[in-house]
């Protein structure tokens, strides 16, 4: 597979060594390097209502070649409890592979196991491998390739995705461009915002790792999920599915027929996008930083075993109390700064914490800083500490004000400052200015 980096890996050097330094510095020291091959990971216990889907992407647009596995993410729906929740898997993942005997990376199983065609094919080898090592059975499994993206993406009218970290990396300056020409790339920079994307947007936000990293890169992943989502409910085309089976037959390659997608379409519209509950691997965590034994010296991540299990686990289960908690408050956000959208990237921030959030109108004097007002009074168990942790709020930025007869549980005014430290991810924050507009991110460079 080629993903360019030929055309330009050296223009950014620099990048790679501070990521790497960065990485480093986060696991407490230098990389070990990988040792032997690890027992099978025990089976994840898992309910008779919970259904598991893989959801892959192959980095390629060209059927000759099958691609590595450049997007990896399970997705379990508890019927029973009427919820859903994801997980992306970082594609550098040793893993042991049990069709080849030996270790590898997570991202190579299924191009080894279709171009080796081995029994079941790269599919196959890859659900062997995630039984072994992770102790998950996958149930379904829809797989995409750029194309088949590409043509999704178009076939919903692209997405609207609230950006709260800005991406910067090369891209084609026309789609039709040569993909080999260095020449045809120019630096890209999306800024914090929301946006609406085309599908040549859409793929180069979930591929980017200039600025970012592979963590990050699967949270993007989500977000583009869950926007597609949300588009597919506003549109109303869970209805009308079997007129739209043909469609998705040639972008998807799937297991699952037109009556198993009937079938979960009741359940499916009980889910909002906002509900579903994103898991994600955390470097230091779960994972660490490590060498592969080889002559290569691939750089790696190498699973810890216990926390990994734990991590499982909790993905299986159903929402815990205090995620449903979290759902239930009432709380509203008051943009009080000179950035139209800023509101909508705070209530998606507070989505993927479990909050749902309501954007309001208020008069009011403009703000420089963030300020949540606590209607509750509530100390035990209060979700107060994350709602500052996620808007970056100080304790001098926090009014709490009891009030038995409240409407709102928490009402948070937005500052202007919250434009510039939004960004909570594990990302390297290009510069900004201020004079950048949304509208610019969804226009292709050089158009």
């Amino acid at each position: 597979m080629n993903d360019h980096r030929g055309a330009r890996c050296a223009r950014w050097p620099l990048a790679l060594i501070v990521s790497a330094a960065l990485l480093i510095a986060l696991t407490g020291g230098a990389p070990a390097r990988a040792g032997d091959i690890p027992d099978p990971m025990p089976p994840v216990e898992v309910g008779d209502d919970v259904t598991t889907f893989l959801l892959f992407g192959t980095a390629t647009g060209n059927d000759r070649n099958p691609g590595l596995a450049d997007m990896l993410m399970l997705v379990n729906i508890n019927t029973a409890a009427g919820s859903a929740a994801m997980l992306s898997i970082p594609r550098d993942l040793w893993v042991y592979a049990p069709g080849l005997d030996r270790m590898m990376k997570l991202t190579s199983t299924y191009y080894e196991g279709e171009t080796r065609k081995l029994p079941g094919g790269g599919l196959g080898l890859l659900r062997e491998t995630l039984r072994y090592n992770l102790g998950v059975e996958v149930d379904h499994y829809a797989h995409v390739d750029f194309n088949g993206f590409l043509r999704l993406i178009n076939a919903l009218g692209g997405v609207t995705l609230a950006v709260d970290c800005i991406i910067e990396d090369w891209r084609l300056k026309s789609p039709e461009m040569d993909v080999h020409v260095a020449e045809n790339y120019a630096m890209f920079t999306m800024p914090i915002g929301l946006h609406v994307m085309d599908s040549e947007t859409a793929l180069w936000y979930v591929r980017s790792r200039r600025t970012s990293s592979d963590f990050d890169r699967g949270r993007r992943q989500q977000d583009v999920l869950r926007a597609m989502w949300r588009k597919i409910r506003a549109g109303d085309l869970l209805s009308r599915l079997p007129e739209l089976w043909g469609t998705v037959g040639e972008s998807v390659d799937t297991d699952l027929t037109l009556g198993d997608l009937l079938g979960l379409a009741p359940f499916a519209l009980t889910v909002e996008a906002d509900r579903i509950v994103p898991f994600r691997f955390s470097l230091g965590d779960h994972l660490t930083n490590a060498y592969s034994p080889d002559d290569a010296q691939q750089a790696i991540l190498l699973p810890k075993r216990e926390a990994v299990g734990e991590l499982l686990a909790q993905f299986m289960q159903p929402p815990t109390p205090n995620q449903m908690s979290r759902a239930g408050l009432r709380v509203q956000l008051v943009n009080k700064t000179s950035f139209e959208d800023l509101a909508y990237v705070a209530a998606d921030r507070l989505a993927q914490e479990g909050f749902i959030a309501e954007v309001v109108e208020e008069a009011g004097r403009y703000r420089r800083y963030n300020t949540i007002y606590d209607y509750t009074g509530t100390e035990k168990g209060s979700p107060l500490p994350v709602l500052q942790r996620v808007l970056r709020v100080t304790a001098e930025g926090v009014v709490v004000q009891p009030d038995p007869a409240r409407t709102v549980d928490y009402k948070i005014y937005l500052g202007e400052h919250y434009a510039y430290w939004s960004c909570t991810r594990d990302v390297m924050q290009p510069e900004w200015s201020p004079t950048a507009t949304p509208d610019a991110a969804t226009t292709s460079a050089g158009d």
